[in-house]
């Protein structure tokens, strides 16, 4: 098993910046742009006093506070990606917790909360198991260029959230995932030039369906990489349909990240009992279990999977398939480069242009997983790169659904 899931159930400026105008009458629809801590003492004040459309713009400081959002098409900006922090003091559970659409988070820091540190959800009580597809669920988000760190679970959390992007961020320090897309079919999420490291799991995937595209970002000194999953401590099982591509997957096999109960370790890519996913032009290296493993989970198993193009080295095993029967279940693989793989020779064996034929069942020894510490003292990462013209760039809400790569736009990543 991968993981034991948690179930998370002043007046207005009077100056324009750029071309975002201020209007000291709350009704006015024009959007404005509220300042903290000069409109607002506070962030959620702020966002109690916003509108649609409006610009939350958080000067430079540490915030202790936890943040509702529940105000459609905001935009939550920090000045300054390292200086503005959200600091939970590990007393509040999450540093923003959003159940309305269309909301942007950007800029800034979020550390020290005893859940997480940017939870979209759609889930409201009691209707856990009706979130996630139709329309329960939070319908556009985006989180760019946010730093999370040393959070209780999760950096980045999306549940039962549909048409976002989590994008240009970093996340660091967390005992289940750095980034965390589930329970949403369609999904509709564009997750890219990330970095996970130092957390239990860099991308986690329960029960995230339809258009979930994980690409050109580095995930790297986790205990374990990537890891699309079905299961059922989550709603919507099987999980199908995510794209892995254009990724660096480096030494996931840390045992100085923090641990998660009952947690994998030491793979690049796991697809635990998911179906029909491409996991396609990465660069996986370094770990002591297998680069690419497709292997059940509980009662699922993977089926339709292809596994193409990526390149592989210095892996215990380069690319693994873990099966009870002789049944390929239609994965396949092509066109890897690799030295190591069970069953061997597993692109001839289990090709995607033809019928595979294993000889039998196959149980791989994968290494276990070691204690590691509390996130509380994982390492502050350094400063991270800031978006452009934090002050004046005009509020964009995510009121659409993302742009895509496409497959062939992508090239596996020369890096030494």
């Amino acid at each position: 098993m991968f993981a034991r899931k948690f179930l998370l159930i002043s007046g207005a400026c009077c100056v324009v910046i750029g071309l975002v105008a201020c209007s000291s009458d709350p009704s006015n629809d024009t959007p404005r742009t509220i300042v903290v801590p000069t409109d607002a003492s506070t962030i959620q004040e702020a966002v109690d006093n916003s509108k649609e459309g409006d610009l939350i713009l958080i000067e430079p400081g540490t915030y202790s506070e936890a943040v509702s959002v529940k105000t459609d098409n905001i935009v939550i900006r920090g000045v300054d990606r390292n200086e503005v922090v959200v600091d939970g003091q590990h007393k509040f559970a999450n540093g923003f917790t959003v159940t309305s659409n269309g909301v942007v988070i950007e800029n800034l820091t979020v550390h020290s909360f005893q859940q997480n540190a940017v939870l979209f959800t759609g889930i409201v009580a009691n209707a856990y198991d009706k979130a996630g597809e139709d329309d329960r669920v939070v319908d556009g988000y985006r989180v760019s260029y946010v730093t999370t760190y040393n959070n209780g679970l999760y950096g980045v959390y999306a549940i039962a959230a549909r048409n976002g992007i989590i994008e240009h961020s970093y996340a660091s320090g967390h005992p289940d995932s750095g980034f965390y897309v589930g329970q949403c079919r369609p999904c509709n999420v564009v997750l890219t030039d990330l970095i996970a490291e130092n957390n239990a799991i860099g991308y986690y995937g329960t029960n995230a369906s339809g258009n979930v595209w994980v690409v050109n970002s580095i995930y790297r000194n986790n205990r374990l990489g990537i890891a699309p999953n079905s299961q059922d401590a989550e709603f919507l099982a099987p999980q199908e349909d995510t794209i892995v591509a254009g990724n660096v997957v480096d030494n996931n096999d840390n045992p100085n990240a923090p641990e998660i109960p009952e947690g994998f370790f030491g793979s690049g890519i796991a697809i635990g009992g998911g179906t029909k996913n491409i996991v396609a032009k990465n660069l996986v290296r370094g770990h002591v279990g297998a680069g690419i493993i497709l292997l059940p989970m509980n009662k699922y198993l993977p089926i339709g999977n292809t596994i193409s193009e990526n390149t592989l080295s210095d892996n215990a095993i380069d690319l693994a398939y873990q099966t009870d029967t002789p049944n390929a279940y239609q994965n396949c693989f092509e066109k890897n480069t690799y030295s190591t793989s069970i069953p061997s020779d597993i692109d001839t064996v289990m090709t995607c242009s033809g019928t595979a034929s294993l000889a039998g069942a196959i149980q791989i020894a994968l290494p276990p997983a070691p204690d590691g510490p509390n996130y509380k003292g994982v390492v502050k990462p350094g400063p991270q790169p800031n978006m452009a013209f934090p002050r004046t760039a005009l509020a964009s809400p995510m009121t659409t659904e993302p742009t895509y790569p496409t497959l062939a736009s992508i090239r596996v990543p020369n890096v030494s």
